[in-house]
């Protein structure tokens, strides 16, 4: 009997389809171990290749994964710039364990890089215009090529030309069948020929053609949409808010600019800027409001956990808040928070808040923050504050390194209470004996982010600078009341921290490090001059700081409770994903750690030799407010370990003593 053409193509599918499924599902043959051999160079390590393969993520192996894994190996290279790539792959089946282990040879051969980049299109342009684009390249002659760097390239051109006026300005996509060269961007190897003189082997040209480069377009009219407005928002507000008018040039970040400002008011829910028309004939561009209302009172009740001094403490808190006012879009707030930690360190705190979404101009907000708490600090210590501050933030620009700046003038009267007889800074303190201190600080902080998730970053930079003056009001103050007891300090301290994706930009794999320094420098002489009081000090231990060590519980210090005047630390971080996109396991995140620094009396104390190791691995969870996380943390070098015990492995009897901790919290640690 002969089989038509049909049914010979119908058993063929069948037969492959079922030598997948047997080999991959009934035969449950697992996927145990995938290599890469490299044939003269290595350009990319094993953990960055494998992140970009699924069978490393899926339980059993299958061919047709195999087969995909190869083409996104040969487009990584290729896109990384390595055009002539060779990648080859065998298997290895392990009978008696129903395992495959796979094993990729790559040949990268040669690297190509820029030689050239020609931009057309942008001869009639400003010279404004010209002098930006030349500025902060993101490829240049020289540079491997790496399409992603093509892209953000060209995004950074267009976003420069449509900030610039040129509202059409874009790539243009069409194909002339007259010129070829007429594409947007062209991506060319040189000819066999010239790439025998070594100016062109292995090198590329870029091309990039820009189109809607002629006519410079201005804002025209701007219409305000309020949605529901029930509580009479007065379009005063919204414009005020605006960062352009009617006539001058288009700028397509100053649409955004404007919608960023609208965040700060609490009263509106959402507010867009968009593009209403375009005036061809008159070269204008008419934009249009769109704003949403948020309730304008709100009653919150909340449970959240925060870290204050190096302790995690749950809070529990209700607030009343009114977004708008007396109108103008400010935010007045009342709250009331309990924390907890353990009996002896706790608080209650009554707040109050008064947002200035404008002052001045649109780029300074002001915030003032009366507050009176009951703080339990530690066993010996209870403070009754009255504290307030007057926070003032410039936001500089979105281009400069350092986006934003806030000033702070605080002003603080605190009681302390001694619960016990104890010890401090060689001072007896009695039960129930109280002194009573001022304490006033202006401080001003340089804020650098541009983190790309706020809550978990995997790439980019965060950085501040803080510098405060305390003691010069109650300076004076003291003239007038000669019982009046403060401190006098320069305080410098700096938070910084950085995050690179490893894992080809899928965020799966996160390498961040993190630097703290801090000091406290006291100076003035007197009778009503007092020691810093613990309040405002830096503390070693816990789960933002070393993590081997509890809260508040290491420094080089008479009494690690008390805090001390001087802190380095620092710490490096592993983040990955192990479980692919669709698990439901997917946001659970594993993490390795190594912690380093400590504390001192004073930066005249610092030694190298103090500096204390801690290392350890966690778990995290995102959730919509953020990774929940836990870290399990060992005191790898305990510079006060005493003779023979300041290494982990010195004692492994100890370890599970008193040389661990285990941290709970909500974000990452750093």
């Amino acid at each position: 009997m002969i089989l038509s053409h049909k049914y010979i193509y119908i058993l063929i599918f069948f037969l492959i389809s079922c030598t997948e499924h047997c080999y991959s599902q009934s035969g449950k043959y697992e996927t145990d171990e995938v290599n890469f051999v490299f044939k003269k160079t290595e350009t990319f390590s094993d953990a960055a290749l494998a992140d970009i393969l699924l069978l490393p993520k899926e339980k059993y192996f299958n061919r047709i994964n195999l087969e995909e894994d190869l083409q996104r190996l040969n487009k990584f290279y290729f896109d990384n710039g390595f055009f002539d790539v060779m990648i080859d792959t065998s298997t290895t089946v392990v009978e008696e364990d129903k395992q495959v282990n796979v094993k990729f040879t790559i040949i990268e051969n040669s690297r190509y890089t820029v030689r050239e980049i020609k931009l057309t299109g942008l001869e009639k342009i400003t010279d404004g215009a010209k002098s930006e684009i030349s500025q902060n390249k993101l490829i240049n002659p020289g540079d491997p090529y790496i399409k992603n760097a093509v892209s953000l390239e060209k995004d950074r051109i267009i976003g420069i030309l449509q900030d610039n006026g040129y509202y059409f300005a874009q790539i243009d996509t069409v194909i002339s069948k007259i010129d070829s060269s007429r594409r947007g961007i062209i991506i060319g190897k040189y000819s066999d020929e010239l790439q025998k003189n070594p100016e062109f082997k292995s090198k590329v040209l870029i091309r990039m053609r820009f189109i809607g480069t002629n006519d410079i377009y201005k804002f025209g009219t701007n219409n305000i949409y309020i949605d529901k407005n029930k509580y009479n928002i007065g379009q005063n507000v919204i414009e005020r808010e605006l960062r352009f008018k009617t006539g001058e040039t288009f700028s397509r970040s100053k649409m955004l600019e404007s919608e960023r400002n609208f965040t700060k008011l609490a009263i509106i829910q959402l507010g867009r800027v968009l593009v209403d028309s375009v005036d061809l004939n008159s070269k204008t561009v008419n934009t249009k409001v769109s704003i949403a209302l948020n309730n304008k009172y709100e009653l919150t009740p909340s449970i959240s956990a925060v870290y204050q001094s190096n302790r995690l403490f749950g809070n529990a808190g209700i607030e009343y808040k009114d977004k708008d006012f007396f109108g103008g879009g400010r935010v007045f707030s009342v709250s009331l928070e309990g924390l907890y930690n353990s009996v002896n360190a706790n608080a209650v705190v009554l707040g109050f808040s008064l947002f200035q979404p404008f002052l001045f101009n649109n780029d300074i907000t002001a915030t003032l923050t009366p507050q009176f708490a009951l703080i339990n600090f530690d066993e010996n210590i209870e403070y009754v504050t009255s504290q307030n501050l007057l926070r003032l933030t410039y936001h500089i620009a979105d281009f400069t390194f350092y986006s934003d700046a806030y000033s702070d003038l605080t002003f603080d009267y605190v009681t302390t209470r001694a619960k016990k007889d104890f010890v401090l800074d060689s001072t007896q303190y009695f039960k129930g004996e109280k002194s009573y201190s001022v304490n006033s600080i202006l401080g001003l902080t340089l804020l650098h982010r541009n983190t790309n998730n706020l809550f978990n970053p995997s790439q980019g930079t965060f950085q501040t600078i803080s510098v405060e003056s305390a003691g010069a009001l109650p300076r004076f103050l003291s003239i007038f009341n000669k019982s009046l007891n403060y401190s006098q300090y320069i305080k410098l301290s700096t938070i910084n921290s950085i995050y690179q994706d490893i894992s080809g930009g899928r965020a799966e794999t996160i390498l961040a490090g993190h630097l703290e320094i801090g000091d406290i420098i006291e100076y003035g002489l007197g009778e009503n001059v007092i020691p810093v009081i613990p309040l405002y000090k830096f503390y070693m231990g816990g789960g933002n700081s070393l993590r081997g060590w509890r809260a508040q519980t290491g420094g080089i210090l008479d009494d690690p409770s008390q805090g001390g005047n001087f802190l380095i630390e620092g710490s490096f971080e592993l983040r990955r994903k192990p479980f692919p996109a669709r698990s439901f396991l997917n946001p659970l995140w594993g993490v390795i750690f190594l912690d380093w620094g400590n504390v001192w009396e004073s930066g005249g104390k610092f030694r190298a030799d103090q500096i204390a190791l801690s290392t350890g691995f966690g778990i995290r969870y995102d959730t919509f407010v953020g990774p929940v996380r836990i870290d399990v943390g060992f005191k790898l070098y305990d510079p006060l370990g005493g003779v023979g015990n300041k290494w982990l492995w010195n004692k492994p009897s100890d370890i599970f003593k008193n040389k661990y901790a285990i941290q709970f919290g909500l974000g990452n640690a750093f």
